[in-house]
């Protein structure tokens, strides 16, 4: 293996022989995850189970091979020019692909890993330069809202953000921004990502696969993959999509996230952003998401669960109709005090429905 021969975890250096021998220790559950796990890789493993994060269904575990995993960071390492000379940043869950995938990419091409312990702001206690990192949406505009660790991004030669969608004003905030930063696209099923789409300095709208990645559509409009990292097996998705050039796609929002209500078909995620861009205006930051409610006359209805100690009845007042037609403005609006979360931090819907139903 060329490259570097430790790791600095938490501000510790950990040699890679002290890893295969088990003699290096971890306190925390991030520690512990991540020298397991790079325990396993520098032995040679060549079977992983990983557990998928339950934010799109329920959690479960799938097994992948190690060629896999070698396929899909060898990917991100050519299309984003990692080298042995570069130092990649670890604040990421390492129990989950994401985090995983990070020291893959950092074993392969022979890079130093730094790991801090996953935090709102992980850049905060990072002394060291930084070349690549993957960060989730809340993580970057923690990073982005303190001038010093805005200053420390700046400084990086790219970053990745994926897990969870970007809203309109994390997206609005990066036009310019002079790093290099990409949204992810995929899921564990796919190992992580297998495209990406610019978000700074000049964003785009589409994202681009990666090399060696063929993409479709099935019948009912959603995305289909195949690559390397899927072992040549085509993964079905529930990504509607619309292929707009050889190897390039807009993303429409999940198909199990559409609402039938009266007959017309309306997009979770398309009625989150106005969501978004109502609260911008406003001033408004309370996280919030929409879902669908039975109606005895339209079916479903479209309703808004925020999360607040404030009563549902502090937005009905909000400005509605300037942003939404009479069929998409939400019919009810939800107050819960704190949103169930995944083990990754992202926003448990079906968890967060079920808090409402036992508190009614």
């Amino acid at each position: 293996m060329t490259g570097h021969h430790n790791l600095f975890l938490n501000g510790r250096e950990i040699s890679f022989a002290d890893i295969r021998s088990g003699s290096a220790d971890g306190d925390t559950p991030f520690e512990k995850a991540t020298l397991a796990f790079c325990r396993q890789w520098l032995n040679g493993e060549e079977i992983f189970t990983i557990k998928t994060s339950g934010s799109t269904g329920k959690p479960k575990s799938i097994t992948v091979s190690r060629s896999q995993m070698q396929a899909s960071a060898r990917q991100t390492i050519r299309f984003f020019n990692i080298s042995q000379h570069d130092t990649l940043l670890v604040c990421l869950s390492t129990a989950y692909i994401a985090g995983m995938m990070m020291l893959v990419r950092a074993f392969e091409a022979g890079a130093r890993i730094v790991a801090v312990e996953p935090a709102g702001n992980p850049f905060a206690g990072c002394r060291q330069v930084v070349d690549f990192v993957a960060l989730v949406p809340l993580q970057l505009q923690q990073v982005l809202a303190d001038s010093t660790t805005r200053q420390k991004l700046q400084a990086c030669r790219t970053a990745i953000v994926g897990g969870a969608p970007l809203t309109p004003q994390l997206e609005q905030q990066l036009q310019g921004f002079p790093t290099p930063v990409y949204a992810t696209f995929g899921m564990t099923e796919t190992l992580t990502h297998f495209a990406v789409r610019a978000l700074s300095p000049t964003p785009e709208a589409d994202y681009q696969v990666l090399d060696q990645v063929t993409i479709g559509l099935d019948a009912r409009g959603c995305l289909t993959v195949k690559s390397p990292a899927t072992g040549q097996q085509t993964i079905v998705t529930n990504d509607l999509a619309v292929i707009t050039a050889p190897g390039r796609f807009r993303w429409l929002g999940r198909y199990d996230h559409v609402i039938n209500s009266g007959g017309i078909k309306l997009q979770t995620e398309e009625l989150e952003q106005q969501v978004a861009h109502l609260w911008q205006q406003t001033g408004r930051q309370e996280r919030f998401f929409i879902t669908a409610l039975p109606d005895p006359k339209l079916g479903q209805k479209v309703a808004l669960v925020v999360e607040t100690s404030a009563s549902a009845q502090t937005f009905q007042s909000l400005p509605w109709d300037d942003y939404f037609d009479k069929y998409a403005r939400p019919r009810e609006i939800l107050a819960v005090a704190h949103f169930a979360e995944t083990p990754t931090g992202k926003i448990d819907r079906p968890a967060t429905l079920q808090q409402l139903s036992d508190s009614h």
